[in-house]
């Protein structure tokens, strides 16, 4: 994979200190981790959305098929209570 150089604005303080925590030969790498790591938190904050969206658009959906199959579920109970 090709490295590209970027220029980014910063606080001095979180420069100085990321500088002062971090030596020069590993800058780049604990960089590239720290991104990685954000793009991948955001990645899964946005399935979950979609996730918990998928989910309120199938409510009800789901809710007519309890309604449908929850009286067979009763019987097959019974039938398994009764033979028990």
């Amino acid at each position: 994979m090709a490295a590209v150089k970027r220029t980014y604005a910063l606080p001095e303080e979180t420069v100085r200190e990321f500088e002062q925590a971090v030596t020069p030969g590993r800058r780049s790498t604990v960089l590239n981790k720290v991104m990685k790591d954000w793009l991948g938190e955001q990645k899964r904050m946005k399935l979950r959305e979609q996730v918990a969206e998928g989910c309120r658009e199938m409510w009800d959906v789901w809710l007519e098929s309890e309604k449908e199959w929850h009286p067979l579920e009763e019987e097959a109970a019974r039938k398994h209570d009764e033979g028990a």
